[in-house]
């Protein structure tokens, strides 16, 4: 997935990861397409991190199941100057972005990489939840190397690729099937449609 320069969180019912800097790695750069946003209609991209650190326990068809926690970032496809996604990625990086890469950066160059979330906890506005938000990402300062658990997935929804959109989780999927039903990018549309083969999606 490229991005140029001119171009939230999922809530659980777990509790929250707690605030402060946890070691990680980048195992999914989901493409979205088009969401509404405070500011109109933006291009987006979700990043999801595997924390080692921290294992939750949870049952899926009845069976009980465990692995590394999970969090998620939505972010705006854009390397403008103060495009949180660019901010973010030069503190990741340690370094600026070169004028060529502002011209178009595959963010699959992220995957599997490891870095240092910082997380600050939100309360909503009724206090019964508190939510963990991704606030920067700095450089791994580890001495051991870190391996993802969890596949690595990359999803652009422009170039569809149904083996990779079923790794998706529910809730990223929804967010794709939604921008087709709602036929925002045609060309999305037609690809999701001609690959997911028999399946029943409310377009």
């Amino acid at each position: 997935m490229i991005i140029k320069e001119g171009s939230n969180n999922k809530s659980n019912d777990y509790e929250p990861i707690p605030k402060g800097t946890h070691n990680a790695i980048c195992v999914t750069v989901a493409g979205i397409g088009k969401q509404e946003t405070s500011y109109g209609e933006k291009e987006q991209v979700i990043l999801t991190f595997e924390i080692p650190s921290i294992v939750r326990e949870w049952t899926k068809d009845g069976e009980p199941q465990k692995g590394r926690a999970q969090i998620s970032r939505t972010f705006t496809c854009s390397l403008a100057p103060k495009a949180s996604l660019r901010i973010l990625l030069e503190n990741w990086r340690d370094k600026e972005f070169t004028a060529e890469e502002l011209g178009g950066f595959d963010l699959k160059k992220i995957l599997g990489v490891p870095c240092c979330l910082r997380i600050k906890h939100k309360v909503s506005v009724d206090g019964t939840r508190t939510y963990a938000n991704i606030v920067d990402i700095d450089p791994f300062d580890g001495e051991e190397e870190l391996e993802s658990e969890a596949e690595l997935i990359h999803y652009d929804p422009f170039n569809h690729n149904k083996e990779c959109f079923d790794l998706l989780p529910n809730w990223i999927q929804d967010k794709v099937e939604m921008v087709t039903k709602e036929g925002l990018e045609d060309d999305l549309k037609k690809a999701v449609i001609e690959d997911l083969e028999g399946e029943e999606i409310p377009f």
